[in-house]
């Protein structure tokens, strides 16, 4: 069910009218992180005086409003892509499948478990709030990564005397303080995770570490196929592959794509051998030639076109072979054209 259906929850909320949305269950939990221990979270109920509720109520409302986008019709929608490891789309809401990342599901169920199990926890040590909102045995879980705000005058060299503005009045902070609400960060919605800000994502689910095992995962995948063998130099490629700035790129092919490469790698070969080959003689054509695959020369760096190998160079980049592995350079090379991505 997508999250523009009618029966979608979220959906739901987004257009529910006053009484409707008074008659919304809503339960707010303050979480921890747990890393040294099985559970990983720890969570705790915040009870909540009836006006703080309905106003979180119509908060929540408003910011789901606000994440729609008018279409071509003048109907406002979600608008929702697969997440991509690479890019951050802002006017997107990425949706991630959690039946595809087993470990992440983990997590989720993990989260989920704590705030059912509410124990008592510190407020310093509240790092993110979640929001579950229920119909019908039916629940939500919108994520806030907003901990709790200490206060300044118990802070050692505090320069300025901290203040809060209610109505008419400045009241000088003594006491360390919740702040509820803002901007909706990150939804859990049974095994489907929506991702509007992508450093919650990460900080709630500890998600760097799921791009570096998918990176290295398909890393093993293709240094394993027969085009790379003992001459590949497979130690350098792996070094320069792994560094940080590569890894959502090097996570980010998808297992379609990989299934596909080593089927195709013969036959991309043949294509650049034959592209090499037929570099014209004279300056002029040789040089619109040279334009026309200039994204594809650096791959003759990297791959034996005869023999259909990889030979890695260490003195030269690796991104021409990680773009060629991840298909950004698509379609065929002579046939049908084809674009570095």
């Amino acid at each position: 069910m997508s999250l523009n259906d009618k029966g979608n929850l979220v959906n739901k909320i987004s257009n529910m009218n006053e009484e409707e949305l008074n008659k919304l269950d809503l339960k707010v939990y303050l979480v921890s992180k747990a890393r040294e221990t099985d559970n990983l979270y720890n969570a705790k109920k915040e009870q909540l005086k009836p006006v703080l509720r309905d106003w979180l109520r119509n908060r929540l409302k408003k910011e789901l409003e606000s994440l729609k986008f008018e279409n071509e019709n003048n109907n406002k929608k979600f608008y929702v892509s697969d997440y991509n490891h690479e890019l951050v789309k802002t006017d997107y809401i990425a949706k991630l499948d959690l039946n595809d990342d087993k470990l992440l599901r983990s997590k989720k169920n993990k989260l989920i478990q704590a705030i059912l199990i509410s124990e008592n926890i510190e407020d310093k040590e509240v790092k993110f709030q979640v929001i579950e909102t229920s119909i019908d045995d039916e629940s939500i879980y919108f994520i806030y990564y907003r901990g709790v705000k200490a206060s300044a005058v118990a802070k050692k060299n505090a320069k300025i005397m901290p203040a809060i503005r209610e109505r008419d009045h400045l009241i000088v902070q003594e006491k360390d303080i919740i702040e509820f609400g803002g901007k909706i960060e990150l939804i859990i919605s049974k095994d489907y995770l929506y991702v509007i800000k992508p450093t919650t994502l990460h900080y709630t689910f500890d998600y760097t570490d799921h791009i570096f095992d998918k990176r290295n995962k398909n890393l093993e995948t293709i240094t394993s196929m027969k085009f790379f063998d003992d001459y590949s130099n497979i130690n350098f490629f792996m070094e320069k592959s792994n560094i940080y700035i590569l890894s959502k790129s090097w996570a980010g092919i998808s297992e379609e794509t990989l299934d596909i490469l080593e089927e195709s790698f013969d036959e991309r070969c043949i294509e650049l051998r034959e592209i090499k080959e037929k570099i014209p003689d004279d300056k002029e054509n040789k040089e619109i030639y040279q334009k026309k695959y200039e994204s594809l020369w650096p791959l003759y760096d990297h791959i034996d076109v005869n023999n259909k190998k990889v030979r890695f160079n260490n003195e030269k980049s690796v991104t021409p072979l990680l773009h060629f592995f991840s298909d950004k350079i698509v379609e065929s090379f002579l046939t049908k054209g084809y674009r570095a991505g």
